[in-house]
């Protein structure tokens, strides 16, 4: 069995990797945590987590877990990965939005604890950076590429870690810099699509989970890969599976890849 320790708990995909969790006997939720002025600080976790009979939502983990799943906010993560390093605690974050060096920061952590960083965990979406980047080295310089995601009114970071995670697949097989090469949205006069552009696109309304779509096209034809996400759960799902691979793992850092393609 697989004790975990679940970060941003509170938040929407916290509330549904408690429940999918709860619902899995191969895993043991040990800690439910959130900020220090979360209103639930000190109570029982058993409304979202029925087989969590003892468990309090605390905020600062603590020695038990074998693993942490962390989707809560930049700063929190960073404190909470600490934390996991000195404890031993192996790391699975999909936490957006963060910043180039808090990513290094967590990188270095991986020399004493497993460690996945991923900007999206459903298998459909990091099938699409495989099918994105095989679609680039094909097409290669030839074609314009424009990326476009949309997510729910309540995102608070645009463009979205998953889009990224396409631009930087793309970029790889194209020789082309993120973000040097990346063009978010346009205004006013722009100038002529260039040669090395990657143009990129964020909408937000409604509640939509996540909508992906890559763009490739010329004078003659369009090639679209899309990824529709149905629910929050396709996430959760993802990094669970995530969870049970990364425990007994050695340090290291990790992609999903690894875990979907060997």
């Amino acid at each position: 069995m697989v004790k975990i320790a679940i970060a941003g708990a509170g938040g929407r995909m916290g509330q549904r990797l408690l429940a999918l969790s709860d619902a899995d006997p191969d895993f043991e939720l040990v800690q439910a945590l959130e900020w220090e002025g979360f209103p639930l600080i000190g109570r029982d976790v058993t409304a979202l987590a029925p087989r969590a009979d003892g468990v309090k939502w605390s905020c600062g983990l603590k020695a038990g877990a074998d693993v942490l799943i962390d989707f809560s906010s930049p700063e929190s993560t960073l404190r909470n990965a600490g934390w996991a390093r000195e404890l031993g605690t192996a790391l699975v974050i999909g936490t957006t939005g963060l910043e180039p060096q808090q990513e290094e920061t967590i990188r270095t952590f991986a020399d004493a604890v497993p460690v996945i960083l991923a900007p999206n965990f459903s298998l459909g979406v990091n099938l699409l950076f495989k099918l994105a980047a095989e679609a680039a080295k094909v097409l290669g310089d030839d074609y314009d590429i424009e990326i476009v995601e949309t997510h729910h009114n309540q995102k608070v970071d645009a463009p979205s870690g998953t889009a990224l995670g396409i631009a930087k697949a793309v970029a790889a097989e194209l020789d082309r810099k993120i973000p040097d090469d990346l063009v978010n949205g346009r205004a006013g006069r722009p100038g002529k699509h260039s040669r090395k552009e990657i143009g990129m696109h964020a909408l937000r309304m409604g509640s939509i989970p996540g909508d992906h779509t890559i763009h490739f096209a010329n004078d003659v034809e369009v090639i679209s890969i899309s990824h529709r996400a149905q629910s929050r759960d396709v996430f959760a799902a993802g990094a669970l599976r995530a969870a049970k691979w990364i425990t007994g793992k050695t340090p290291g850092m990790y992609t999903m890849a690894d875990l979907l393609f060997g």
